[in-house]
């Protein structure tokens, strides 16, 4: 638990201090102590079903498993035709504050490279910025985006997949859901992310985060 609060607070002191294109990444330690939790939950299940079966004289050996077969793709480029979006995905890393690094180009995207994988299960975390102070760039009309659009992610060798928005939510840049955005889940999500709100010439930061959650529908 005190490792959890710890890395939680981390990332929301990273994320609070991110740029439009920096918001935080997720911590791989956290992710490993789910994944053991629910490892751990999943045996003891089974060894109830196991114990169940014998008590009512039925056998587990010709019990089918289902196993998980998404494991996602290596994007190479996006494509979100409702607002007209076609574009490069970089890979990108973290930067030695914590922070998610950004794509070179203003007009590519940042996929989170040390997270999840687009279609694999967990949330693929992919950014880009808003504009450039001075024109618009590549996530410009992120905001546009309505339940029901489709996201469209390539892979390296030619894959494809679909994903289609369920969420568009906007967060206080030093009070946004990082957990939620970066953290476990079961579904195979996708979460875009860019800058919203008032620019601070001050602190270089707009106010908001845009987040746009969307959902694998089609592999």
């Amino acid at each position: 638990m005190k490792k959890t609060l710890q890395w939680l607070s981390l990332l929301l002191l990273a994320f609070a201090l991110a740029g439009c294109m920096n918001p935080t990444a997720d911590s791989k330690e956290n992710q490993m102590q789910v994944n053991t939790s629910t490892q751990e939950q999943s045996t003891t299940n089974e060894e109830k079903d196991q114990s169940n079966s014998t008590a009512s004289g039925q056998s587990t050996e010709n019990v089918d498993i289902i196993k998980d077969e998404r494991k996602g793709i290596v994007p190479v480029s996006i494509e979100i035709p409702s607002i007209n979006v076609k574009t490069k995905v970089e890979h990108v890393g973290t930067l030695d504050d914590g922070r998610m690094d950004v794509p070179k180009d203003a007009d590519n995207v940042g996929w989170y490279k040390p997270g999840t994988l687009p279609g694999a299960q967990g949330n693929s975390v992919i950014a880009g910025h808003v504009d450039d102070l001075t024109s618009p760039a590549v996530f410009y009309d992120l905001h546009k985006l309505k339940d029901g659009d489709k996201i469209i992610v390539k892979g390296k060798s030619g894959e494809t997949l679909t994903f289609k928005v369920n969420q568009s939510k906007v967060y206080p840049r030093q009070d946004s859901p990082i957990e939620n955005i970066f953290g476990y889940t079961y579904r195979s999500a996708l979460n875009l992310i860019t800058c919203t709100g008032d620019y601070d010439p001050k602190t270089t930061e707009r106010a908001e985060r845009l987040v746009v959650t969307a959902e694998l529908v089609q592999g």
